[in-house]
């Protein structure tokens, strides 16, 4: 791992810290969650004018998510940054699999090159580019 890194080594869990929240917080962050996905989904299939209207509720569902999920009441406090280093470090969500922490890419977006795993940690295009070793 690249000591400059601003990856942490472990990812976010979402589903260990929504067990951690209220029931009145999952409620929130749920609702809005699911006026995101419906409205994002309507904008993907369906043309304007229904199309056009759920882009923008998608985009400003997605604003109150991420205003539920991180703002004040929200999530335990920097659940998603590890601060225990020389230096914050953020923790990627999960759902990505592994991400390189030299370069950010991952197994659904990989290195322009083309790479694959070395460790949990690095990219082999990293590693094989010293990248990995000097940061």
């Amino acid at each position: 791992m690249a000591d400059d890194s601003n990856i942490a080594t472990d990812a976010f869990d979402g589903a260990a810290v929504w067990a951690t929240l209220s029931p009145e917080q999952q409620a929130r962050i749920g609702a809005v969650a699911l006026e995101a996905a419906v409205a994002g989904a309507i904008a993907e299939y369906l043309r304007d004018p229904a199309g056009r209207a759920c882009a923008e509720a998608e985009q400003i569902a997605l604003g109150l998510l991420r205003e539920a999920a991180i703002g004040e009441g929200g999530m335990i406090d920097r659940a998603w940054i590890d601060d225990t280093g020389l230096k914050p470090r953020v923790r990627i969500p999960s759902v990505i699999g592994l991400v390189c922490q030299t370069c950010g890419c991952s197994q659904n977006d990989p290195c322009e090159e083309g790479c694959g795993w070395h460790d949990a940690v690095t990219c082999t295009a990293c590693v094989g580019s010293g990248e990995a070793a000097h940061g």
